[in-house]
């Protein structure tokens, strides 16, 4: 792609990252366009106080622009459960994500019209979006849009392709090479949180970036 491809490009994920920002908004989210990660970090930063304690759960997008990393040096009190732990930890961890001060995560679609969409095997990470503590912070790369609530069921069911890869989990949709709508214990679609709207009593903060980020 030459430099004018580009700048074509990114005009274009403006024009419509601002659209969708218009759309959350009308749904009760704070939100924002920015068009890079590095952009994106130093709003997440700026939002997020630096004594604050922030739960990060399963997000392949907050480690790849360097959040976890940047908030840890800052000294923001981190709980996660990913790395070697035993599954009392892990459990114990997965509670502290969702009791923290900001819930930093991202999303598995979300549409033009401003609805978040969310899959999950385990249940913590769309339960600490829906309900919790302080503020929700969603960081979302614009692959992540879709046109409509049928496609971002679609996109996060075959997100979990990628993701049992990554957790060397040899679900069904993995051997298969799409999802089979299976019902067995290695299925990793078990809950479906569909934000249609800010929950009451609950601030939400999303940050769209304008490059391809996560599954």
């Amino acid at each position: 792609m030459d430099i004018n491809e580009n700048l074509i490009t990114a005009k274009a994920n403006e024009i419509i990252g601002n659209d969708v920002v218009r759309a959350l908004k009308r749904r009760g989210f704070e939100a924002e366009y920015v068009p890079t990660g590095a952009e994106a970090l130093k709003r997440i930063l700026e939002i997020v106080p630096a004594n604050a304690t922030v739960g990060i759960p399963g997000t392949v997008t907050v480690r790849a622009i360097g959040a976890l990393d940047a908030l840890k040096e800052r000294g923001n009190v981190i709980f996660q459960h990913w790395g070697p732990m035993t599954p009392e930890e892990r459990r114990e961890a997965r509670f502290k994500e969702n009791t923290a001060e900001v819930f930093l995560t991202s999303a598995n679609a979300l549409t033009r019209d401003g609805i978040i969409i969310n899959i999950d095997g385990t249940g913590n990470r769309v339960a600490g979006m829906a309900w919790g503590n302080g503020l929700v912070l969603f960081v979302i790369g614009i692959n992540k849009l879709v046109f409509n609530l049928d496609e971002g069921i679609k996109r996060a069911k075959a997100a979990t392709i990628p993701n049992a890869v990554r957790q060397n989990v040899e679900t069904a949709c993995v051997k298969a090479g799409h999802c089979v709508n299976c019902l067995n214990n290695e299925s990793m679609c078990r809950a479906i949180l569909i934000l249609e709207q800010a929950v009451k009593e609950r601030n939400y903060h999303v940050i769209l970036i304008g490059e391809n980020l996560g599954y």
